[in-house]
């Protein structure tokens, strides 16, 4: 049965010498007597002794100097990006305006609405001459029948008191 993924962990743990007694005595009687884990460390060792033949890499002469200039560079650079202490932030600012809009739009609707005195109540429809008659309109049981009359004056017709007889109030 083929080794899981933390098992092989373990084997490579256990060449770097990085396992406690405990954990290096179990993993050494599992090499013992699974023949699995035997060929995978064995398989390990050999590709730790190839290791040894690859060429070292070695760092440049001005491998230091250059490192060293990188990060002055890095934090001359980083010292321009950060915003002075004390100086705003621009989406502060931004937060700052919209407030400043809402509080004055909500403080001058709230002004206008309890200083300015409401404009006086008066019909839309009809205007100011004929306002006594549309009233009188309102009051008559069978108001709904002058709705179709094309005429303001065959309406006011109607409220003569001559014309039927009686006082239609």
């Amino acid at each position: 049965m083929p080794l899981s993924e933390d098992e092989k962990s373990e084997l490579v743990a256990y060449l770097d010498g990085e396992l406690d007694d405990a954990a290096t005595q179990a993993v050494e009687a599992k090499v013992a007597t699974n023949p699995d884990a035997r060929a995978e460390l064995d398989a390990l060792k050999q590709t730790w002794g190839m290791l040894d033949y690859l060429p070292k890499a070695s760092p440049s002469p001005n491998f230091t100097n250059r490192t060293m200039e990188r990060l002055s560079l890095e934090k001359v650079n980083a010292a321009k990006t950060q915003p002075m202490p004390g100086a705003p932030v621009p989406w502060r600012v931004g937060a700052i305006w919209t407030a400043a809009v809402l509080v004055a739009s909500v403080g001058g609707y709230l002004a206008t609405t309890h200083f300015w005195p409401a404009s006086p109540t008066s019909d839309p429809i009809a205007p100011d001459s004929d306002l006594p008659i549309v009233q009188h309109l309102r009051l008559l049981e069978k108001w709904r029948q002058y709705e179709n009359a094309d005429d303001i004056k065959f309406v006011e017709k109607l409220t003569d008191p001559d014309l039927f007889g009686e006082d239609p109030t």
